[in-house]
């Protein structure tokens, strides 16, 4: 009878579940920290946020609607929207889309696919600008030897994983232009609100699998004013070594955006703060250690970010000789009258830039732009052998480092006033020099045969004299070439007797790779070119 009333029970409610065993108990749900999974985006509505279609790049709206009309997902990510949302200027409009790198170079064929380890795809317009367009990427899987360094990163995944791999929570947010949302997976828009840099995820992961996050969360972190989360910090600090597994390039580009975003005064007291300096510049950390050369230091730095222009930068060789004049002048002081400065600055700079790989070029030219600081800082001499000074190739990038570090005292006013007007009255001569300079190395590339076409190029009242017992021919033309343009073209030439007729322009024109891209012509006049049979117009981009 009692079995018959179980069984009625259990078919009216269900079979009741057993306990489990205490060894086989499953463990408790565990917390999601800010930045992990959550069940839903955050997704805010145009109404409820700041961010207007009109402050948004034209050519980023070209290329965010022909993706969307193309039935792929498309959206505005990264610093752009964060900096947006922060009433920022935009130095990048960056696009993630469902698009495969292929898709996205068959549809804009003002396009490029870069990278090895991580696909991109640089679509090019007018002025050198650039909108770098990613394929959606989920989490790479790692070894089993221990090592978390992400190696490979092409693993093509949806919008939720994408913003799940990347490295901050306020660099994770998406803007969508058609329903004009932002989307928020893991937390960013309250790490905005709270100004916090805190990684996706446990950081000591997180900047295990790559550590350039430890320099860019110091770069923005300074840059946009915002504090460190704890815990990102405490990793920050422990695997401050790690960074050595790096690609040396990726190192030297990350240090030279932290020099010329206009924040480094900022950002090298968090470096030391974080025992970062130490590792990458052994020698200046030394110098960060005296109290007066930090205070000098820092000084030049701050005028460093006052000399920055709005989304330019100086040339790299530049920046590193403004960080390090401060310890080079105090050497230079310490060494015996006559010393060579240039050999002052190589040692002072070698052992810290050939660490980090820094390219032998910028080297060379921050070990000059140091050298010559004390000529500068002289009273101009009378010209000898080596020319004018302000025909000098290097001369108008160490008039800038003058300028940054040494203008702050009235004779160093004095001395900028001179150089200054030394560039304004010498212009013409810096010029040819610099030519000069550029012709002597591009004939020695070139070879004579190369200089003689290019002589062939020009009118031959430009062409000059020829030496003595040489005979220059031309590669094409042959002699027949080279007498019309001796002639000064007065057989069928249509102007007055004695006037010179342009050279004939006999050979293919030469096509600039480089040149800007009329987006035009090349994006068709309404998309005619790539849009589908029976597809609708583009509706007004630029409306809010």
């Amino acid at each position: 009878m009692r079995r018959i009333i179980t069984k009625v029970v259990e078919k009216l409610f269900g079979r009741r579940r057993k306990a489990p065993k205490p060894e086989a108990e499953a463990k408790p749900h565990q917390t999601a920290r800010r930045g992990e999974k959550s069940p839903e985006p955050v997704i805010v509505r145009r109404e409820e946020h700041t961010i207007s279609r009109t402050r948004i790049d034209e050519d980023a709206l070209k290329v965010l609607s022909r993706l969307v009309r193309h039935d792929h997902t498309a959206y505005l990510v990264g610093g752009g929207v964060r900096d947006l949302l922060l009433d920022r200027a935009v130095k990048d409009f960056d696009i993630a889309t469902s698009a495969h790198p292929q898709e996205i170079k068959t549809l804009f064929r003002n396009c490029r696919l870069i990278g090895r380890r991580f696909r991109l795809a640089h679509v090019l317009f007018k002025g050198r600008k650039v909108i770098e367009v990613s394929t959606f990427r989920r989490q790479a899987g790692f070894s089993d030897e221990g090592d978390l360094l992400i190696r490979s990163d092409n693993t093509f995944g949806t919008p939720e994983e994408d913003a799940r791999r990347r490295d901050f929570t306020i660099n994770a947010l998406f803007y969508g232009i058609t329903d004009r949302s932002v989307i928020d997976y893991v937390g960013g828009l309250e790490d905005l609100r709270r100004r916090v840099i805190r990684t996706i995820g446990d950081p000591d992961i997180r900047l295990r699998e790559d550590p350039i996050r430890s320099l860019r969360a110091v770069r923005l972190a300074a840059r946009l004013g915002f504090a460190i989360e704890p815990a990102t910090r405490r990793a920050m600090t422990t695997h401050r070594d790690e960074i050595w597994k790096c690609a040396a390039p990726r190192i030297v580009e990350e240090f030279v955006r932290m020099l010329n975003q206009g924040a480094a005064a900022a950002s090298f007291p968090l470096l030391a703060e974080l025992g970062m300096l130490e590792g990458l510049l052994p020698a200046f950390a030394r110098a960060w250690a005296d109290p007066r050369l930090r205070t000098e230091v820092t000084r030049s730095l701050a005028a460093l970010d006052a000399h920055q222009k709005p989304q330019q930068g100086l040339p790299g060789g530049l920046a590193l000789a403004v960080l390090y004049f401060p310890p080079f002048a105090a050497a230079v002081a310490a060494a015996a009258p006559g010393a060579d400065h240039a050999k002052i600055a190589a040692e002072l700079l070698d052992p810290d830039l050939q660490r980090l790989k820094f390219p032998r070029a910028q080297l060379e030219k921050a070990v000059l732009l140091l050298a010559v600081q004390q000529r500068l800082a002289q009273p101009a001499r009378r010209r000898g052998r080596g020319g004018s000074l302000a025909g000098k190739p290097w001369f108008d990038e160490a008039v800038t480092l003058f300028e940054i570090t040494q203008a702050d005292t009235p004779e160093g006013r004095a001395a900028l006033r001179r150089l200054r007007g030394m560039q304004q009255s010498a212009p013409q001569e810096a010029r040819h020099a610099h030519e000069d300079a550029a012709q002597t190395a591009e004939d020695a590339e070139t070879g004579p045969q190369a200089q003689a076409s290019e002589d062939e190029e020009a009118p031959a009242a430009e062409v000059g004299e020829r030496r003595p017992g040489r005979r220059r021919r031309s590669r094409r033309g042959g002699k027949g070439r080279g007498r019309r343009a001796r002639e000064g073209g007065a057989a069928g030439a249509p102007g007055a007797a004695g006037e010179t007729a342009p050279p004939i322009a006999t050979r293919r024109a030469v096509v600039d790779e480089d040149a800007p891209i009329d987006p035009d012509v090349a994006f068709g006049d309404a998309d005619t070119d790539l849009e589908p049979p029976g597809g609708e117009p583009a509706p007004d981009d630029r409306t809010d």
